[in-house]
């Protein structure tokens, strides 16, 4: 660098010596500058040789006279090629010396850029299938690939989505996680390859979605990873409405929902054609493979068995708290925290899901059209002994917090009789999820998530239909923050 700089202040010098007529002596003035600043410097000089190159051009174009004519291509190239007018994006580069510019050259021969990962179509990760005795790689997704990538990466393959039935906007809901609209997507286009009866659940169809790398399923609940689902009847889309009333006050304990037409090709098989010919829009709910079954008490419906008396306890002693009350008479029972069940609590008392907390319906004064009122469930009332929990689900790798699952609910029960038997004994609830209720932005967060889901948008009849949903809604929150203040019941950060 010291030499090259060295070498343009002799040859400045020389040039103001030089005599004044000498045309040569011009060129050099012209091209050598002394009076250089730090513009035209920003520029890489190169080798002795090009500098030649530079002169001799200048000199023919100083001694030419230079045609404006636009058809004149090869002038044209020079005047605009050999412009000393030189702007602020033309200059941004290095002044290297000669030695330094040979060293970049050989540099330049040798680089090969590196192989970019797409996190989207995934090549670190490899699965193996055989066939016909041959072992075969086959390239996947890295678990949990969503949460490796930027926002900017993540939006962007959200917008390749071609999907007419969900909106997620130009900015997705904050409520949605990233895992939340990918199984969305994948509930709402994949194409159905296999279908379950449940022998004991008419009313349900486990669904297989085709994901392009997964093998056959013989047995839904072991073989289902990803790539799973439930089709529910027409009378369980308030679900869909649960899903996103549980995202909007951040209790997360839902699984994803939508709301889907759905069609079958001829050649899978299945026995019941009707629901899916019809064209009647019904809920998928993605099927989470990690949730324990092996209750004892309706196995299939539970993680754990617990009796009312038993959750009552629960609840009293605080199990699984930071507030725990240690007492002789009772052992915890589960290894859910005791703010799971406020959760669980205020969840099913805004939506009047009573399957899971007072399953034979203790807490009704007036039958207004729960099934338990009249299929003799509600007379074990009078015995507390026998009452148990129903659809208490945890994961098999976390057993402390709770999923849940069939939360259709009863929007039409009247603000008059509700069930408050769902909140009985509950001591806390979760911080984020009141100040959302008492924020007022309640409703237009509800209003914005719904609009995603395009099918239960329309089925619902639009704003005007939504509106009508959250209205009952909000006049049972005003119930719900009474409550909370009428029995002390202690709000807390979530845990």
């Amino acid at each position: 660098m010291a030499n090259t700089m060295n070498r343009i202040k002799n040859s400045a010098e020389d040039t103001q010596n030089n005599v004044h007529g000498d045309d040569h002596g011009i060129g050099q003035r012209d091209f050598y500058d002394p009076k250089i600043t730090s513009e035209h410097v920003e520029r890489e000089i190169v080798g002795m040789d090009e500098y030649e190159e530079r002169r001799e051009v200048l000199d023919r174009l100083r001694h030419r006279d230079i045609s404006r004519d636009k058809d004149d291509d090869m002038e044209i190239e020079q005047r605009e090629f050999y412009d000393l007018k030189i702007t602020p994006e033309h200059v941004e580069r290095d002044i290297v010396g000669m030695d330094e510019n040979d060293e970049r050259r050989d540099r330049d021969k040798e680089f090969v850029e590196p192989i970019k990962v797409d996190p989207f179509k995934g090549n670190i990760h490899q699965r193996h299938v055989v066939k016909n005795d041959i072992d075969i790689a086959i390239p996947t997704k890295p678990p949990n690939w969503w949460e490796l990538i930027s926002n900017e990466e993540f939006h962007h393959y959200i917008k390749g989505f071609i999907n007419e039935d969900l909106d997620f906007g130009d900015v997705i809901p904050g409520w949605l996680s990233r895992s939340d609209v990918l199984r969305m997507e994948m509930l709402s286009t994949s194409e159905v390859v296999h279908v379950f009866d449940m022998v004991d659940h008419d009313r349900l169809r486990l669904i297989v979605f085709d994901d392009g790398k997964s093998d056959k399923i013989d047995d839904f609940e072991t073989d289902c990873r990803e790539q799973c689902g439930v089709q529910k009847s027409l009378f369980d889309w308030y679900e869909i409405f649960a899903f996103h009333l549980d995202r909007v006050l951040e209790i997360n304990r839902s699984l994803p929902a939508v709301a889907r037409v759905l069609e079958v090709k001829e050649s899978v098989q299945f026995m019941d054609s009707e629901r899916f010919q019809d064209r009647k829009p019904r809920p998928l709910i993605w099927w989470d493979p990690n949730i324990q079954h092996g209750g004892e008490f309706m196995r299939s419906q539970n993680s754990l068995d617990l009796s009312f008396i038993d959750y009552q306890n629960e609840l009293k002693y605080r199990c699984n708290s930071p507030n725990e009350e240690e007492h002789a008479s009772y052992v915890c029972q589960s290894h859910v925290k005791n703010i799971e069940w406020g959760k669980l609590a205020m969840f099913d008392f805004l939506l009047q899901v009573h399957d899971r907390l007072d399953r034979n319906c203790c807490g009704y004064d007036v039958d207004e059209g729960e099934f338990c009122m009249v299929n003799g469930m509600h007379d074990v009332c009078d015995d507390i002994d026998k009452q148990y929990l129903v659809h208490i689900m945890t994961r098999k790798g976390d057993p402390s917090r709770l999923v849940f699952i069939d939360n259709a609910g009863n929007r039409k029960r009247s603000s008059k009789h509700l069930n408050f038997r769902l909140l009985e004994g509950i001591t806390e609830v979760p911080k984020e999820s009141i100040e959302v209720l008492r924020s007022g932005k309640l409703r237009g967060k509800l209003l914005q998530s719904l609009r995603v889901d395009k099918i239960f948008w329309k089925a619902v009849t639009g704003e005007d239909g939504a509106n009508k949903l959250i209205d009952s809604i909000e006049d049972r929150v005003r119930h719900l923050l009474d409550y909370i203040e009428q029995y002390d019941i202690k709000v807390v950060p979530n845990y």
